[in-house]
Formats: structure tokens, sequence, C-alpha cells
């Protein structure tokens, strides 16, 4: 036990101590509403309230939701029967005009009631200090139990259970609900820029209404479809919940799904950008199509039906394609030696594919030129068309070619598209030299009309036969070679194809 006169120091530090403790205590004393001490009054004013059993010593006064003072006193006021509430406003809100109207609010649903002023008009003057407001400037107030004793007692049991369930259900998910409320505010503005849009597009809002009414009268006069379609839906819904493992199984598998999805987005967005010029070139094409496919619809019905009877085909395949198999081996040798006749035969197939609209055209006429036909009498019969050159070699036998011969015994493929540019001569000798043909009538031999027709026909309106420009016809690329008229030979390779020039 320490029996020493404390020092100076120690004094001091006690002091210092003892200050720190009282200030503490007072700045948690006024953090919690507590007056000062010795601390003059402000401006005061008396509100009479008829219900302020919520209300507290140090509640909120407010003017437009900003704080403005607090409740100092509540009075019960013995002879009115009202609750007397003075009111203590800052000094830089003070005074209040007498106009000024007062009423109860409540901060949350727990009952944190405060009071909430709407200041008067300044004409009406100022309420002095230690003014009252009049009963009559005391707005009533609603307390929430007695909204709920508004209600019958089955509702207020209802709604009894329905706060029990909404407990149960909110038990657990604080964080989700607060997850909620955070993104309440973007979803507020983003429901505002919807609001917005819908408000700029009313008439096409009213139109959607209005088909909306004009559906919900289509269902009510459809309800035995409407019922058919909910039972269905439950029958769906049971389905579904009877699969619970399969859809777990499914969401389990989702995560992977979508992984892998957006590897192949990925993937298609590179070809598509890789694509996208060949899809612009093939544009042309597509539109050329178009008309074939849509022709092709025609032939749909045949493809169903084709399809429809392959089933027997399948089932005769089963036999057959071994015994197809076996053919086909026993067919090798067969083929084999036909290599050497055919080495033979394709370069001949191959000359004459290079004809084939002369061909054509050999067929064609060949059907017009026999089947003409006539009557003779009373008879059908049939006769021959025939044409045959006009010119000074159908009427003599010349010791060499005229000068208006053309001969051509090796004709190129589409010789006969090019005539009108003249005829091509596989031979031009003769061109160059030798005279042309006169006609010296004999009137002894010839009458003198069928010479004269013999000449217009035969030697033309002058007396000289026509002459047809001399062209020299290009040599044959045939066969790999290039020749004066095609060489058939034996195949070894790829032929080469005709070119007219």
């Amino acid at each position: 036990m320490q029996k020493q006169a404390p020092s100076a120091g120690r004094i001091l530090v006690m002091v210092g101590f003892a200050l720190s403790c009282f200030g503490l205590l007072l700045f948690l004393w006024l953090a919690f509403g507590g007056p000062i001490p010795l601390k003059p009054e402000g401006y005061r004013f008396t509100v009479p309230f008829k219900e302020a059993g919520q209300l507290s010593k140090e509640a909120d006064v407010r003017i437009a939701g900003v704080s403005v003072g607090k409740v100092k006193v509540i009075d019960a006021d013995q002879k009115t029967g009202l609750s007397d509430a003075t009111i203590e406003l800052e000094s830089r809100y003070a005074p209040v005009a007498k106009s000024t109207r007062a009423i109860l609010r409540q901060k949350t649903l727990l009952g944190e009631t405060y009071i909430e002023l709407q200041p008067g008009s300044p004409s009406s003057g100022s309420l002095p200090d230690d003014g009252r407001l009049p009963v009559a400037q005391v707005a009533p107030t609603v307390e929430l139990d007695e909204i709920f004793r508004a209600f019958d007692e089955r509702t207020r049991n209802a709604f009894r259970q329905w706060m029990q369930q909404l407990a149960l259900a909110t038990r657990g998910r604080g964080e989700d609900i607060s997850d909620a409320l955070g993104n309440l505010a973007p979803f507020a503005e983003d429901t505002t820029t919807l609001l917005r849009i819908l408000n700029a597009q009313q008439p096409n809002v009213r139109a959607v209404v209005r088909d909306t009414g004009t559906v919900f009268d289509a269902l009510s006069e459809r309800d035995g479809q409407l019922r058919s379609l909910i039972e269905s839906s439950n029958r769906v819904f049971a389905t579904t919940a009877a699969r619970n493992d399969e859809l777990e199984q499914i969401f389990r598998a989702l995560p992977t799904f979508e992984q892998e999805s957006q590897t192949t987005l990925r993937r298609l967005t590179a070809f598509s950008q890789s694509a996208g010029p060949l899809v612009t070139q093939l544009r042309p094409a597509a539109r050329q199509l178009s008309p074939t496919l849509q022709q092709l619809s025609a032939l749909a019905p045949d493809l169903t039906r084709l399809f429809r009877n392959l089933g027997p085909l399948v089932d005769a395949s089963v036999a057959g394609l071994p015994a197809a198999g076996d053919f086909l081996d026993e067919l090798h040798p067969v083929l084999a030696n036909l290599d050497a006749p055919l080495r033979q035969l394709n370069p001949p197939l191959l000359g004459l594919g290079q004809f084939l609209p002369e061909l054509t055209a050999f067929f064609a006429n060949s059907v017009a030129a026999t089947q003409a036909t006539s009557k003779v009498g009373t008879a059908s019969v049939h006769y021959l068309r025939t044409t045959n050159p006009v010119n000074p070699e159908a009427l003599a036998a010349y010791p060499r070619r005229l000068p208006t011969n053309r001969p051509n015994p090796y004709t190129l493929p589409g010789a006969s598209a090019q005539i009108a540019n003249g005829l091509l001569s596989y031979e031009t000798r003769q061109c160059t030299g030798g005279a042309l043909p006169t006609l010296v009538p004999q009137p002894s031999l010839i009458p003198l009309n069928l010479a004269a027709n013999i000449k217009t026909f035969f030697f033309g309106a002058g007396g000289a036969a026509p002459s047809p420009p001399c062209r020299q016809q290009p040599k044959f690329p045939f066969g790999g070679e290039v020749t004066q008229y095609p060489h058939v030979n034996p195949a070894t390779g790829p032929t080469a194809a005709v070119t007219l020039r």
C-alpha cells in the first residue's frame, strides 16, 4: 500500500483521464439523443395529437424528409384527452408559420414514429415560442393496427398465416434479398427506359392491349379446348416431375454443354468470317439455282413414294448384295480382257462424242426426211424429202475440180454453226487456179427455155457460177496430235478436246 503523497504529474494524468471519460460519456449521450446539460432551450412549440402511443421522446421531427428537430416532452392533457408533444426545432429552421400542419408518420412497419411538418404560408405569421398548433391543423394518423382492425377475423387470420409463411420462405435467404435490393436500382432504370419506349409507342401498345382482349375473348369462347390444354399441361408437368433424376443430370451436364457450345460458336464465327467472301460469290449461282429448287417441289411426291418403296429393296438386298459381290468378283477377269478392245473402241467413241450436235441433227433429219406423207388418190403414201446441190458440177464431169468446189470430207465439230462466215474447206488448191465453166446453148439439143433455167439456177443470173469464200479448215487436235485430219490410234491416255478455230 502506497502512502506517499501523489506527485503533480500523477495528478495531471488522473485529471486528464477523468476529463476523457467525461468527454466520451458526453459524446455517447449526445449520439443517442440525450440533452446537453445546462444547454439553453431552443425554439419550442406544442402539437396536440389524438394518438401518440408510438411516439417517444427524442423522436425525429422532419420537413420534406429532412430532420429539423426533436420531440422533447410528451404530456397527456387530462381535459381534452390529447397528447401534447413539445417540439424543439433547430435555430436555422425556426420559427414556423402559424398555418403549419403536422401529422404522425412511421419510418418502418416496426413502428418507428416521427412527426412530419408541412410548412404553412409565411403570410399567416410566425408561431411564437412555446406556442401551440390548433387541433384542426393536425392531420389524423392511421395506425397499422387500425388498418388490421378494419378487416374481419378471417382476413386477419389469413394475413397472419401469410406473414408466417413469408417468414419461413425468407428464412436463410437474407443474402438473396440483399442482392435483389442491390439490383433494384438498375432494374428500376431499365424499367424506366422500357416504360419510356412503350410510352413513345403508345398507339402500338394500345393495339396490343386491344388484341389481347380479342385473344381472351376467343379463349373464353373455347372453354373446352382451353381446359384440354390445361389438362395436357398438367400431364406434361407431372411427367416432368416424375423425371427429376433425368432433369438433374441434364442441368449438371448443362455447364459442360455451354462451354462446348461457346467453343463451337467461336469456331463457327471464325468459319463464317472465312466463308463470307465465298457466300458472296455464290449468291449469283444461288439466284440461278432458286428456280430449279422451286421446280423440285413437284418432284417431292415421287421422291416420297421412292423412299417409302425402298423397304422391299432393302430386304431383298440382304441376299442380293452378297450375290452382287460374287458377280463382281467373277466380272474382274472379263473386264481385264476387255481392256484391249476398249482401247481400240474408245478413240472412235471419243471422236463421235465431239460431234454430238451433228449426230442429233442427223437422226432428227432422218426422221423428218422419211416420215413425210401425202395423198395419192385415196391412198396415203410416204415420200422421201431430199436436197441436192445445184452447181455446174451437177451437170457434167470435169477433168479437175472447179474453183467453186469446196470439198471437206473431215468437217470440224461445230462447223455448221459457223456456216454464216463461209464454208471451211479441207483442200483449197483449186480456189486460185482454173477458169469457171460456161454454158453454150445448143438449140438442137437443149430447148431455149431449159437452157435459160439452167443458166439462171446453175450458173447464176450473170452467167458465172457463185463462188463462196475459200477458207482453209484448221487442223484437228485429236488423240494428242494436231493433224490435217483425225488420226485414230489405240488409246494410251486422255484425248485432247477438239477446238473449232
